[in-house]
């Protein structure tokens, strides 16, 4: 496929790497690895230092391919949630590019006063006025410029070229809209978590709506905040009638977890695989991550089929 580089996908946690990677061989799509491998230690990136943060992703790097070569050039990264500053506010249309990345900014300083923002590197998605918002709004994610650096520095060390760095949850949102096209439809909510961080995404009709992220104390905090985020709000004039769909990933999620959410809730959760319009290579039949963990590799495959 023209314009087409084989990608591999890594999805970074505090205690593991995760790699999918995607190559063009035949005139097709394939998928040719899924994996991961833990730290040798426990990565605090509020703390480490960028030597130990790049020693550890090296270490688990260097694991992973003494199992599997890679055969891509090009890779992309998903970073977890407490690396990022997410805000979602209404803005000026009529601002040029610049001056709107420094009103976020400004605004960002306010949420966020402890942070320096002339070192952070922003993303924004428009997100336009629509039934179920009255005003269009933006959707911006801020991170640490250091984050891209290690990342930078760590793709050329191993002749890597570095192409994306997102939201583990948006990329997770992107590997859900190819997998799951046709249900992909209409009104649809999409549910991250892990043991620290929750995380909600409304869509419509594919396009972003409204995107939260609640601090957990514990796991049995998330079927209160999913009641009261699905409830009517000034910010989303919404009625869970209304959801055509609800789907749900993240790491070591259990068929329980999933049948109490939608006991709860009354949504019927889908945990979905990110892997089942994509054809694998033979040898992924006898790996177990495939076929039995797909669900937690969502972040790695929406990063890794990410093409622009």
């Amino acid at each position: 496929m023209a314009g087409f580089e084989n990608h591999i996908g890594f999805n970074i946690s505090g205690s593991k790497l995760q790699v999918v990677e995607v190559n063009y061989i035949e005139d097709q799509f394939k998928l040719v690895n899924v994996d991961e491998t833990y730290f040798n230690d426990r990565i605090d990136f509020e703390i480490d230092k960028e030597t130990k943060i790049s020693a550890l992703l090296q270490g688990a790097f260097d694991e992973l391919l003494i199992k599997k070569n890679f055969n891509s050039n090009s890779a992309s990264f998903t970073l977890p949630f407490e690396l990022f500053h997410t805000m979602q506010m209404p803005y000026d249309t009529t601002l040029l590019y610049q001056d709107l990345l420094d009103e976020f900014k400004w605004e960002l300083s306010i949420l966020y006063p402890f942070i320096s923002t002339k070192n952070l590197v922003l993303q924004y998605f428009e997100i336009e006025k629509g039934p179920f918002n009255e005003m269009g709004s933006a959707l911006v994610f801020a991170v640490q410029r250091r984050y891209l650096q290690i990342l930078d520095s760590f793709c050329k060390k191993n002749n890597l070229k570095l192409k994306f760095v997102d939201n583990l949850h948006i990329a997770a949102e992107r590997s859900l809209s190819v997998s799951n096209a046709i249900m992909y439809k209409g009104l649809t909510l999409s549910v991250y978590f892990n043991n620290k961080f929750l995380s909600m995404f409304f869509a419509f009709n594919g396009k972003p709506l409204y995107f939260k992220v609640i601090p957990l104390n514990d796991a049995s905090e998330i079927t209160d905040h999913l009641i009261k985020e699905t409830s009517r709000s000034p910010i989303l004039n919404i009625d869970k009638s209304q959801i055509e769909a609800a789907f749900i990933s993240g790491d070591e999620i259990s068929g329980t977890v999933v049948q109490t959410l939608k006991k709860a809730l009354g949504l019927d959760f889908i945990l979905f695989n990110p892997f089942d319009k994509i054809r694998p290579i033979p040898e992924l039949y006898e790996n177990k991550l495939y076929l039995e963990k797909y669900n937690s590799f969502s972040s790695a495959a929406g990063i890794a089929f990410r093409i622009a």
